[in-house]
């Protein structure tokens, strides 16, 4: 089995496969997986994959923070509503895990690559770039691989996309995809934490959001909404405006501000969203970003990574455990169980855009008077945090949202 891709998604599938006896091997065409400067929100159905792999003690035994609520507030005028993940704890709820580990993209990523070291027919082969699938018989039997410069086949009953958004594998299979980039991106970098609390803040303001998110112990994430356009005349002047922004919004965030001596010390995120036409095609398979992405206002793009490769190994593993090429039904079977979430969390995430970025005063408004509906509604802020969280498909109906601005 050959896997495409050693970010989160294609190191969980990986995994799972030789977890099932399976030989397998993941290509990664940089020199080492990429590890992006941002933080993640490993959600409750993340962490339930990361336990369904046995992954989920390798990950504890690294740098996170767990976070269990999340305050957002109105850029200068105080508290909106606080999202605790304790709201789904209880014994009729279906949340093992009622919190989240924020943490570096590195610290899933370093997890994953050691507990597949620990299967000997598993290869983790960094500095391979796929330059083509290998087709027999209509279906897709390998990849062409180059390594320094030699081209090398590898053939495989399964190869597995999980090589991100603009996914090489996906266009070689001649899969179409819905690409809509997002006109704002984030900045983001990391300070120091200092006696920064447990909570995380979300700030919203008009055209302007800061988050703020610990991630370690001494480690604090923030992301800062930029138009992706202004981001070359933003580089031009510094980051004295920047931390001047961040100093203003949460004042206790000052001092670890000014760790942001130039440019260097921040990363650029533009946002896309991508949502493949279909999810597989004979002998192949897409999972993760390759597949579907989604807006970050969701935190869930490297969530849903992690429970496509548990579902797409509990539908293709049986067939290659008996030596036989995954059936298309296998496949179809998959994608079906997996769209409904995806698409679920891309309408949401185009929500959030719409209202979260906002410049307009009527649009802010009704943002502001929702948060606050949420605030008095324990039920709905409920509902709305068991579909962050990964544990729901089905958000608030019309009426229930009218009830949050009455």
């Amino acid at each position: 089995m050959a896997v495409v891709g050693a970010g989160t998604a294609g190191l969980a599938f990986g995994l799972a496969a030789a977890r099932a006896g399976l030989a397998v091997v993941v290509l990664e065409k940089q020199p080492a997986p990429p590890t992006p400067l941002r933080g993640e929100i490993i959600q409750p159905n993340g962490l339930a994959a990361l336990e369904a792999l046995e992954a989920l003690e390798a990950v504890r035994a690294r740098p996170y923070a767990a976070v269990r609520r999340y305050r957002f507030r109105r850029i200068g005028r105080g508290p909106l509503v606080t999202f605790d993940y304790a709201d789904l704890a209880g014994p009729r709820a279906n949340a093992p895990h009622a919190i989240t580990w924020v943490l570096l993209p590195e610290t899933v990523q370093g997890a994953l690559v050691e507990c597949l070291a620990a299967y000997p027919r598993a290869i983790l082969c960094t500095g391979a770039a796929v330059t083509g699938l290998i087709h027999e018989d209509g279906a897709v039997r390998g990849v062409a691989v180059r390594m320094g410069d030699r081209t090398h086949e590898v053939r495989a009953r399964l190869v597995v996309g999980a090589d991100g958004p603009a996914s090489r594998v996906r266009r070689e299979l001649a899969i179409g995809a819905r690409a809509t980039p997002y006109p704002e991106g984030y900045l983001t970098g990391l300070l120091p934490r200092g006696d920064f609390g447990d909570d995380a803040f979300y700030y919203l303001g008009k055209r302007e959001i800061l988050g703020l998110l610990p991630v370690a112990k001494d480690t604090l994430y923030f992301f800062y909404l930029a138009d992706r356009e202004a981001v070359p005349s933003l580089r031009g002047r510094g980051t004295g405006w920047l931390k001047a922004r961040i100093a203003a919004i949460h004042p206790p965030a000052a001092e670890a501000a000014e760790a942001l001596r130039s440019w260097a010390d921040l990363a650029f995120h533009p946002c896309i969203r991508v949502m493949a036409s279909r999810w597989y095609a004979p002998g192949a398979a897409l999972l993760g970003d390759a597949a579907h992405s989604v807006n970050p206002h969701v935190a869930q793009g490297r969530n849903l990574g992690l429970v496509d490769a548990v579902a797409l190994a509990e539908h293709a593993v049986p067939d290659l455990l008996r030596g036989r090429p995954v059936a298309p039904a296998a496949l179809h079977a998959y994608e079906r169980a997996r769209r409904p979430q995806a698409e679920a969390l891309q309408r949401l995430g185009d929500e959030l855009v719409l209202f979260w970025n906002a410049g307009h005063p009527l649009l802010t408004a009704l943002r502001d008077r929702g948060f606050s509906g949420m605030a008095r509604r324990p039920r709905a802020r409920a509902r709305v945090t068991a579909l962050i969280a990964g544990l729901s498909d089905t958000p608030l109906g019309p009426g229930e949202r009218l009830g949050l601005l009455l």
